[in-house]
């Protein structure tokens, strides 16, 4: 069971940080805070998924749930974090 979560959420963050990081923004304007939130976002699922990969880690059910839902928001929103975003408020 745990290594299924294990993989489950290193695919999620993965997933998601590839997906942010291929993210382009055409003519959509430029929010400073916007660019943080998402460069964190960056930061944040690629060093969990680096130490899932280097064995440093192992994900629980609610770790596994939060990776698996951040994905799903990420991907529904195309990368675009200014869209998750403005939908929480």
């Amino acid at each position: 069971m745990t290594n299924t979560l294990t993989m489950l959420a290193l695919f999620a963050y993965a997933s998601t940080c590839l997906r942010l990081l291929c993210y382009r923004r055409g003519l959509a304007n430029h929010r400073l805070h916007v660019s943080v939130v998402a460069w964190l976002l960056i930061v944040a699922t690629g060093t969990s998924a680096l130490e899932i990969l280097l064995d440093h880690g192992r994900a629980s059910v609610g770790e596994a749930g939060i990776a698996l839902t951040l994905c799903y928001l990420v991907h529904r929103a195309q990368g675009n974090v200014a869209n998750i975003i403005r939908n929480m408020q």
